[in-house]
């Protein structure tokens, strides 16, 4: 079955946006090169192959976990990198590449115990292109490049509450002379050793160890960042299961499992394609036909089309694909630009004739317009600037504010970056129910939208199992069975 196209009425301004991976002002210094003297002789040659497909509904462009601005890149970013902690089906954090932690008695100080048997993916950033063990330090430079001018602010909202590290971020952001810099690092992060890091708080956090858990904290090797000005961004080096191959036509991710997998925590998938599509009509169709498995968020016209008003998997597809709920949302929010120069009376007189009925997307709405002034006098302009994001349930919105709002006496036009300027009259913000209970989204919005993460497979995959953790693909328990889909 195939969706009818969603006409999409928005002016798009081409544009490009060149990020450049940031790094704080040390030096780069190589810590330990072990040769890989534990690895032994496997029989991958003799495995049997499985190949899983998934279908995204964000893009994802960039590898580098300080820039991973939406679901789709959180996923694919956790299957390549690990984090010190990582959260379970409940949500709860549990180790990961630590191996032990002790919490001080006034919850302040944590001493975490590394498991130096991770090793780094393979790359040329390596002496003889060996992967080197993970060393304490490493940790300690991840998060203090968070603090980095020209990086997202996401993980530094993480770790602002250990000590030092405010100060750091500050004298990172704004003392642009790095000869005036005084500070080398953050002094609540210290390496005691080799395997152990310490890292101390100013007030005792409860959720301290689920922000470990968050993919903005995933750890890399400092190599990649010395002799590549994009570092990351393209070469992705991390601990997880799979390691990045390459990108296709910038929208096909392809992950190869990582060698030298213990039997016990192999994944079976050898290699795992995750496929962008800007249109949810080309996902369902190519989902439909078997050339994707798996869809881990649907969009809102899939589970319009598939689910029905209690979430559950219509009748007529029952038979042919398998629908899991997860205890998760997308939270996406909208806001008036202040600062525009634009005069914003007819819009606000249009949003404030919205009521919830109105929305036809689903998931938990709040709409926030009773105090919107309404003007008589108020005269539209030929278009309101909206800044640029390719958030699919804010593009989703967008186009419903578009038809719902703004025709036929003006149009809603996206401007071509992704930040307000003086020029755009609304923006969204995103969020995801993990990241928003450690760190609120900005107050003052006027539309709020949770939408509940639904993924869809086809028969020849199982063991989808319900998590709580929005950016959470559970590889380590998904089957590939050797049967043939039929359209």
């Amino acid at each position: 079955m195939k969706l009818s196209n969603r006409t999409l009425l928005f002016f798009l301004i081409p544009f490009a946006i060149l990020l450049h991976s940031c790094g704080t002002s040390n030096d780069i210094v190589v810590v330990e090169q072990v040769a890989r003297t534990d690895i032994e002789e496997t029989e991958e040659d003799d495995e049997q192959y499985f190949e899983l497909t998934i279908g995204l509904i964000d893009p994802v462009r960039n590898f580098d976990p300080l820039f991973a601005r939406n679901l789709s890149t959180k996923r694919t970013l956790s299957l390549i990198y690990d984090g010190l902690f990582k959260l379970n089906e409940e949500g709860e954090p549990v180790p990961n590449l630590a191996s032990d932690v002790t919490v001080s008695d006034d919850g302040i100080e944590y001493i975490i115990t590394i498991n130096r048997d991770n090793f780094y993916h393979d790359s040329r950033v390596f002496t003889a292109g060996l992967g080197r063990r993970i060393h304490a330090s490493d940790i300690k430079w991840a998060f203090e490049r968070t603090a980095g001018a020209g990086v997202p602010p996401m993980a530094s909202e993480l770790l602002m509450n250990v000590t030092g590290y405010e100060n750091y971020y500050q004298e990172q952001r704004n003392v642009y002379d790095e000869r005036n810099r005084v500070l080398d690092g953050v002094n609540g992060i210290q390496v005691v050793d080799s395997e152990t890091i310490r890292i101390v708080l100013n007030e005792e956090d409860p959720e301290f160890l689920h922000k470990l858990a968050s993919p903005y904290l995933f750890i890399y090797p400092r190599e990649v960042l010395r002799d590549d000005d994009e570092g990351l961004i393209t070469n992705p080096i991390g601990t997880g299961l799979y390691t990045f191959n390459r990108l296709e036509n910038d929208r096909n991710v392809v992950l190869i499992r990582k060698e030298n997998l213990d039997a016990d925590e192999r994944p079976q998938p050898n290699r795992i394609n995750l496929t962008y599509f800007a249109s949810e009509s080309e996902l369902f169709q190519r989902f439909a036909d078997g050339d994707i498995d798996w869809i881990p968020e649907l969009g809102p016209e899939i589970l319009m089309q598939v689910t029905d008003s209690d979430y559950g998997l219509q009748q007529a597809y029952q038979d042919t694909y398998d629908l899991v709920n997860h205890n998760a949302e997308r939270i996406t929010t909208f806001y008036l630009n202040t600062r525009s120069i634009v005069n914003q009376d007819w819009l606000k007189n249009r949003l404030a004739l919205l009521t919830n009925e109105d929305i036809t997307l689903r998931g938990d709405l709040t709409l926030r317009n009773e105090d919107f002034e309404l003007t008589e006098e108020a005269e539209p302009k030929e278009e309101y600037f909206v800044a640029y994001t390719d958030n699919y349930i804010a593009r989703a919105l967008l186009t419903e504010l578009h038809n719902l709002v703004f025709l036929p006496e003006s149009s809603l036009v996206f401007f071509d970056i992704r930040v307000p300027t003086r020029r755009t009259s609304i923006f969204t913000q995103f969020s995801d129910s993990i990241h928003e209970r450690l760190k609120e989204l900005p107050d003052g919005y006027w539309l709020r939208l949770d939408s509940k993460i639904l993924s869809l497979n086809n028969q020849n995959i199982e063991g989808v199992e319900t998590t709580t953790v929005p950016w959470h693909l559970q590889i380590e328990n998904i089957r590939v069975l050797d049967i043939e889909i039929t359209p």
